[in-house]
Order: C-alpha cells, then sequence, then structure tokens
C-alpha cells in the first residue's frame, strides 16, 4: 500500500459515479446529534484515517466531511474515489462504466482537501491510497463506529422507514442528514459521517436482495434495531415472504449486547424465537403489543406511552403505526414520550408532504411505492375532504411474478375514489383496465403530457395523490414540476 502521494492533473468530467448507487437497494442514511464545541468541529484527523486503514501514521489535513460526489464536496472534505466494478457480494453485477479516479480533479476543484484512492494520480493533494476504495470505506466505518460512545438506532421496514428515521431525529434533536446514500456504499459513507462525539446516531437499513441486511446491521452495531414491517416490496428478488420476513430480522444479528428489537406485533413470536438473548419488545394496534396505538381520527393517534391525542403528520394508520414505533424506541432509551411534541407536520420529500397551489392539495408519495404503502395512501385519500380525491398512481416495481396480482389487488381501493389517472404498462394492464367506468380519468404509458393533462384537469378543492415506484414519478421531478404549472 502507498500513503500519502501528490502529482499533476488528470483530464475529468464534473459528474462523478451517479451510477453507483442503486437508489432502490438498501436504505441508510444517519441523523446525528452532535453537541460538540467548536474545538472538536473537525471529523477526522489525517491521523485518524491512517490508524483505520492500518496504514503508518504521517502528516496530512484535518478533515471536516467525507463525500463520494464530486459535484457534492465540500471545502475541506475527505474525496473517497470508488470505482463502478461490479460487487457481486453486494448483488451489484454490472460494471457501471463510471469510476471515482477519473474525477479527483473535478473533486479537488471543489475543494476536496484529501483523496482516499486506489489508483494513482497527478494532483499536488494528500492522498491515501489503499487496495480498495470501497473496502476502505467500510474500514473507516469500523473504526468510526468503534470510538461512538452514544447510543446507535437501526431502522429497517418494507415501507415508513425514512419517515421514522425524520420522527427519530426530531424527538431526539438530532439534525437530519442531507440526501439518500442508502446501500452498501451509504452504510459506511453516513456512519463515516458521524462525529465521535454524537450523543446520538440513527441510521435507516433496508434491503432488496437476500444477505444484505445482516452485515449492515453488524457495521452499524446498533443498541435498539427496529423492524417497523414486512410487506411485498422488493419481493421480486425473494422466494416468498417468509425469506423476506427472515432478512428483515437479520438486523437482530448486529444488535449490542444487552440491546433491544423492536418489531412489529406480527412479528413478536418469530423474532423471540430467533432471538432468546435479545430484548425483542412490540407494537401495534393489539392490547398484547408492548406498546400500542389507538386511532382517533385520520390524524390523530393515542399511544399507550402517552394517554392523550396525539397529531400524526401527514395523518393515516400506516404513520401513526409509524409514531407508535417512535414512541417505543424513545421508551427503550429512557427518553420522555413528550419529545414526540417536537415531531413536526412537515414530512420528508416524496414521503406525504403535501403542497396547496391555487386551491389544489398535492400529497407526495412519489418517492417510491409497494402494494401495502400504496393501498394505505389510497385509504386515507379516500377519507380526505375535497371535492374530488383523484389518485395519480405510477407502476411498482421488483414484484417478480407477482407483478399481475398485486397490481389488480389495488382495484377496489382505486374504485372508492372519484378519478383515477395510471402511469406504466403494468397499472394500466392489470388495476385500470378493470375499474369502473366513470373512475378512470386517463391512462399514460410514461409522464409525457402528464402535467399538462393535470394542469387542465384537476379544479380548486380537488386532492391529488401521487405514488408510484421510484422511477416513474421521483427521479423525473414530477411533483415539483406540477407545483410550478399549476402556480404559474
Amino acid at each position: 500500500m502507498r500513503l500519502y502521494d501528490s502529482g499533476g492533473f488528470r483530464p475529468s468530467a464534473d459528474l462523478i459515479i451517479s451510477g453507483l448507487i442503486d437508489v432502490s437497494s438498501i436504505s441508510l442514511s444517519a441523523h446525528v446529534w452532535t453537541n460538540m464545541s467548536l474545538e472538536k468541529s473537525t471529523l477526522w484527523t489525517w491521523s485518524e484515517l491512517c490508524e483505520a486503514l492500518s496504514l503508518d501514521d504521517v502528516v496530512g489535513p484535518e478533515i471536516q466531511g467525507i463525500s463520494i460526489d464530486s459535484r457534492l464536496i465540500k471545502q475541506g472534505e475527505l474525496f473517497v474515489a470508488l470505482s463502478g466494478k461490479p460487487r457481486p457480494q453486494f448483488n451489484v453485477l454490472e460494471d457501471s462504466g463510471r469510476d471515482g479516479h477519473d474525477f479527483i480533479a473535478s473533486a479537488v476543484r471543489q475543494g476536496a482537501t484529501g483523496i482516499l484512492a486506489h489508483r494513482s494520480h497527478d494532483l499536488d493533494t494528500p492522498t491515501i491510497y489503499c487496495d480498495d476504495t470501497l473496502s476502505g470505506l467500510w474500514d473507516l466505518a469500523r473504526y468510526r463506529r468503534s470510538q461512538l460512545e452514544g447510543r446507535v438506532v437501526a431502522v429497517t421496514g418494507s415501507s415508513g422507514k425514512t419517515t421514522m428515521k425524520s420522527f427519530l431525529s426530531q424527538a431526539l434533536e438530532c439534525p437530519a442528514s442531507e440526501g439518500s446514500l442508502n446501500n452498501h456504499i451509504g452504510v459506511p459513507l453516513s456512519i463515516g459521517r458521524t462525529s465521535k462525539y454524537a450523543a446520538m446516531a440513527v441510521y435507516e437499513i433496508g434491503t432488496n436482495h437476500p444477505g444484505e441486511i445482516e452485515p449492515l446491521s453488524k457495521l452499524a452495531r446498533p443498541h435498539v434495531a427496529v423492524v417497523l414491517n414486512v410487506l411485498n416490496a422488493h419481493i421480486g428478488n425473494f422466494a416468498n415472504i417468509e425469506s423476506l420476513r427472515n432478512e428483515k430480522l437479520s438486523i437482530g444479528e448486529g444488535v449490542e449486547p444487552n440491546g433491544c428489537l423492536v418489531v412489529h406485533e406480527d412479528l413478536i413470536e418469530v423474532a423471540r424465537m430467533r432471538y432468546p438473548n435479545l430484548d425483542v419488545r412490540g407494537y401495534g394496534l393489539s392490547k398484547i403489543a408492548d406498546y400500542h396505538y389507538d386511532m382517533l381520527d385520520i390524524d390523530q393517534v393515542e399511544l399507550s406511552t402517552i394517554n392523550e391525542r396525539v397529531k400524526i403528520p401527514g395523518g393515516g394508520e400506516h404513520r401513526a403505526a409509524t409514531m407508535c414505533a417512535t414512541a417505543a424506541v424513545l421508551d427503550v432509551l429512557g427518553e420522555r414520550a413528550e419529545r414526540l411534541r417536537a415531531i413536526s407536520e412537515e414530512l420528508p420529500p416524496g414521503r406525504g408532504r403535501t403542497f396547496n397551489v391555487n386551491g389544489i392539495r398535492i400529497i407526495d408519495e412519489s418517492y417510491n411505492a409497494n402494494p401495502e404503502s400504496m393501498r394505505k395512501c389510497l385509504e386515507h385519500l379516500a377519507r380526505q375532504r375535497g371535492n374530488r380525491r383523484i389518485a395519480l398512481v405510477g407502476e411498482m416495481a421488483e414484484l417478480g411474478d407477482q407483478k399481475a396480482e398485486l397490481h389488480a389487488s389495488l382495484v377496489d381501493e382505486l374504485n372508492m375514489l372519484d378519478g383515477v389517472i395510471s402511469v406504466g404498462s403494468a397499472m394500466n394492464s392489470h388495476a385500470y383496465e378493470h375499474l369502473k367506468s366513470h373512475v378512470k380519468w386517463g391512462s399514460f404509458n410514461d409522464i409525457t403530457g402528464l402535467t399538462s393533462f393535470c394542469a387542465e384537469t384537476l379544479k380548486p378543492d380537488d386532492v391529488l395523490l401521487v405514488k408510484g415506484s421510484n422511477t416513474v414519478f421521483w427521479t423525473r421531478n414530477f411533483v415539483p414540476d406540477l407545483v410550478k404549472r399549476l402556480g404559474a
């Protein structure tokens, strides 16, 4: 291994590794409460980086942050030059055609103070060389996790992970991290970005292939792990729902000794059988759950940990369940349930955030979709007050052989509404075509022309839900474009 090298310029583009991170894959992001004094503002010393990578200590700059994207890197940060080569152990089987080493010069121009690389370059910038930068990133995460004295929470589930992460970050006064770096790259990156002085860190872990959650949980080593639910999300890569359930429950493998596993009430028995030495607690609607909740209205819930009404941001039974799970974690951590009142009504982008434009209310659920989360959102829409309740629904991905059946299963919920607009062949053929005629407002192969259609069709006092898999609306910026068009 070589350490701390320098050299000349290498031509590069202004874009880096946008194809390296599969946003539909594992979900993990961190929220960290640093509570630091000014002299503790350095994220990493150069000596710590060397020690984490088992290299000889040399003099180098202090590091204020870590980035893998030359477009987003800030002054004082370490740029990790990841390659886009296949990673079979993480179910990445194709070369992305991009390599972070080609964008080192761009990162330096943007303000990178140091570089982590496994290929030489010719720039006069402090550089640590290792055998493989992804393995190096994992080494940094292991080292940083070993330094943490604060408590760590990890959340998994088929739906609601990001919302719960947001709830916890507010209740625990942890500022939310930006973006969704959330797979085998995002896990170590998020841990590496955590201050060693953090009093609390909350990570989100998910999966779309068997065998992904356990190593990530062992990397994060949570004191409290949560399994929100197990639904037909990413089921196409699993043999059956039992296989998916086992994968979600594997988050317990990384829980620290004397830690706690909080699970949905449907999973209590199997979780206790699998982890007889863990403190397993359940939450749900049933009174037999350790933590239970009662829906009082579409946006009001009563929790067993706080016997009075609590506002549900965004409303709906699915978010009431997430609020109950959040209350359970607070109780396990010994925190007051009243901290729930610190949770604002504004939800994370694409996860239920609402926009009111010229009398039209848009519920943005465009970040992603699975059959159960789609059903819950449709049921919640049907209870909304408004002139017309319209669902703009995109097809759902990664359902495997159950694609037709699971899309068709939404027909009853869609028929409860005043209008349905459908996008994508699976949703069009398996759901939209089977709706009552008065509910059918239009079907589209993709979103081309859809903004204009909605602008011409929607009227004041309408309520529009936008929900579909990530690539249907979210990655194409559909909701912001619609809001802009309606407000013009």
